[in-house]
């Protein structure tokens, strides 16, 4: 009897990673879901907040509330070697990075090492595996928008093409994001190229496959600082500060705030082509762009937060003010705007010039500050 496909899933406790586990563990049958962590190795899949959805599709099964995690040290190569040989995955999703511009500054190094030499010795161990004559994984790796300028330097503008557009990261987060990409295609990928920061899959192949993203939110996020997408909402929580200073945020790069629900649907869309490929042929390694169209600025994004709140007008004016006069001073450099086009995406996925249908940005907000201020304190 064939057993299930082995999908793993690096830094399943972060939002995307949570999501992805959620979604393929609702298909039992079909999936055997490998989740693993660094220090947070249990997580809730579903809480007060974010509460297990009523199912009315036989084929679908809910997933565990709270979900057990494998340990595993990312930065210990032999580790993560041995971790492969033992499970044999079919797929390896790459969530596991640090995202946060920021962060990355303060722990270059380590960063560094996480998001790049751990994705090379990813792909390494996929390519050798099969090589080996055992399973063939696929290495999908998750990056970011950030890889691109917004034209600032290169004069290449937004929207971005996966291939056709000039990479040029403008902060160290997004250069490593960038080399990460480059270990991929040249391990996994070898017709492809990234010498000239553009990228050559016209002769298709391969077994690794690039998924950027843009700024992401989750529906179930119990800390607001988990996404910068509603960080900004803390400064409505209860203080102990008699009249705290007003806030200034971002009223000048333009973001596309995305559901990790939605991507999630998404990579498994990919994964399923991938383990289960149709008659007119499988999934094809290379590079993709999955972002909700939805554009805002995080002061405009902030508005809308307080209005789905019913916070005061003159609340808000009293905590919040938009500032459009550049980057966040004292931060690692952003581009204005990195808006990625998912046209190939989508022509790679679905069939008749569909497009894929992401939550509304009101919609998702709503879900994703439910509770709010009880449920962040």
């Amino acid at each position: 009897m064939k057993s299930n496909p082995t999908i793993l899933i690096t830094g399943a406790s972060g939002m995307l990673g949570r999501a992805l586990h959620r979604l393929l563990n609702t298909h039992p049958n079909h999936y055997n879901v490998i989740g693993t962590g660094l220090t947070r190795l249990s997580v809730d899949h579903y809480h007060k907040y974010f509460p297990l959805p009523p199912s009315d599709d036989n084929s679908t099964a809910p997933s565990p509330t709270t979900v057990k995690l494998h340990h595993l040290n990312l930065l210990d190569h032999a580790a993560t070697t041995e971790f492969l040989e033992k499970h044999q995955p079919d797929v390896v999703v790459h969530c596991a990075a640090e995202r946060f511009p920021d962060a990355f500054e303060k722990n270059a190094e380590e960063s560094y090492k996480l998001n790049v030499e751990s994705t090379k010795h990813l792909a390494r161990e996929c390519l050798r595996l099969g090589q080996e004559g055992g399973k063939k994984p696929f290495l999908i790796y998750l990056s970011t928008s950030y890889v691109f300028d917004g034209g600032a330097i290169s004069g290449d503008f937004p929207p971005y093409h996966p291939t056709q557009s000039k990479a040029h990261p403008l902060n160290s987060y997004g250069q490593s994001k960038w080399d990460g990409e480059c270990a991929v295609r040249d391990i996994l990928n070898p017709s492809e190229s990234c010498d000239s920061l553009e990228i050559d899959e016209t002769h298709g192949g391969g077994r690794g496959i690039v998924v950027r993203v843009p700024l992401l939110y989750g529906e179930d996020c119990m800390d607001l600082k988990e996404s910068p997408a509603l960080e900004m909402m803390n400064v409505f929580l209860p203080t102990n500060e008699a009249s705290p200073s007003q806030k200034k945020i971002d009223d000048w790069a333009l973001r596309f705030p995305t559901n990790v629900e939605d991507v999630a649907k998404v990579l498994k869309m990919m994964i399923d082509q991938l383990v289960f490929p149709s008659e007119s042929g499988r999934f094809s390694a290379g590079t993709y762009h999955v972002a909700s169209p939805h554009g805002t600025t995080k002061y405009h994004l902030a508005l809308l937060q307080a209005k789905l709140l019913n916070l005061t007008p003159d609340l808000v004016e009293q905590k919040i003010a938009g500032d459009d006069s550049g980057p966040p001073k004292n931060s690692a450099p952003r581009p204005q705007c990195t808006q990625l086009d998912c046209d190939n995406t989508w022509i790679a996925l679905l069939k008749n010039n569909e497009s894929f249908k992401f939550v509304p940005l009101n919609a998702g907000m709503e879900k994703a500050l439910k509770g709010f201020p009880e449920r962040f304190l």
